[in-house]
């Protein structure tokens, strides 16, 4: 019996050293390459991933970040906040932000023009919408600008809640050779873009209340759908910097995932350890 325990917790051994070196799974070969809910991620690291920005909020994460020495990934549109056009876009707006965020170390990656839903799209739309953002990146930070090549499908679309697989096969033979997709981990989305509340809006002034109760409760949902879900495993977690709750509430679940002993991370990291390569070296072998 005493052999029969050891061969079995070797076994184990040698199962989990195999998962926390960089592996080669994919959950479809179909799929255009990237992370998918599945596939492996390293131990006790947290990837922090925030959509939809810039906004005026990203500034604010971007001031946390730094104060808790935390790297991040920023899915960025250039044209869908409000009010925001290919002329008064967010990228222009937001340049000095966008800058910033390259030089302190994010990965930057690419949302779409105008998050659309790629399931209601024909192929060329779906690349119209990946390029036309590219371009209007480049064009406003110019020698500040770098390819996107990570991708975001906005609403997670048809890779989350998928029911039909003639969709999703339609989605990623378009995506094939556009980039790397980076979804999230399906039970850490924050749910900070779920009921806005009275007092959150995607612009500062008078309608921002963070003593507002239903504000906090949000703050508070946002905070526990996350950090009781932590159990030592890596975890891609959903955040979107258009929303004031999720700035506030910010800095508390990095100091309770650092408290857990989990390490932060980038989608640029996890090309590098599962891959051994850089996203871009890994995007033109797909090529």
């Amino acid at each position: 019996m005493k052999t029969a325990a050891f061969l079995l917790s070797l076994l184990f051994i040698v199962y989990c050293s195999s998962f926390e070196t960089s592996t080669n799974i994919q959950t479809d070969h179909s799929n255009p390459i990237g992370y998918y809910e599945g596939d492996p991620l390293p131990p006790k690291t947290a990837f922090l991933t925030f959509d939809d920005g810039p906004s005026d909020w990203t500034s604010d994460v971007l001031d946390i970040l730094k104060k808790e020495d935390v790297k991040a990934t920023f899915f960025v549109c250039g044209a869908w906040l409000p009010k925001a056009s290919t002329r008064g876009n967010s990228f222009r707006k937001y340049k000095t932000v966008l800058i910033r965020m390259k030089e302190e170390g994010h990965t930057i990656g690419n949302h779409t023009l105008g998050h659309q839903n790629f399931a209601y799209m024909s192929p060329k739309r779906i690349e119209r919408q990946l390029e036309e953002n590219q371009k209007l990146y480049q064009n406003e930070l110019g020698e500040y600008s770098g390819k996107l090549i990570w991708i975001r499908p906005p609403f997670g679309s048809p890779y989350i809640k998928t029911k039909s697989e003639v969709v999703r096969k339609r989605v990623s033979s378009a995506l094939q050779g556009k980039g790397l997709v980076f979804m999230w981990t399906k039970e850490f989305d924050s749910t900070d873009s779920k009921e806005w509340v009275k007092g959150e809006w995607y612009e500062k002034g008078p309608r921002i209340n963070p003593d507002n109760e239903k504000f906090r409760k949000k703050m508070d949902r946002i905070y526990n759908s996350l950090v009781y879900k932590t159990e030592g495993q890596g975890v891609v977690i959903l955040f979107h910097d258009t929303h004031p709750t999720t700035k506030e509430v910010l800095p508390f679940i990095i100091e309770k995932l650092k408290a857990e002993g989990y390490t932060f991370a980038t989608a640029e990291d996890y090309t590098r350890w599962r891959w051994g390569k850089t996203s871009e070296e890994l995007s033109e072998a797909a090529d």
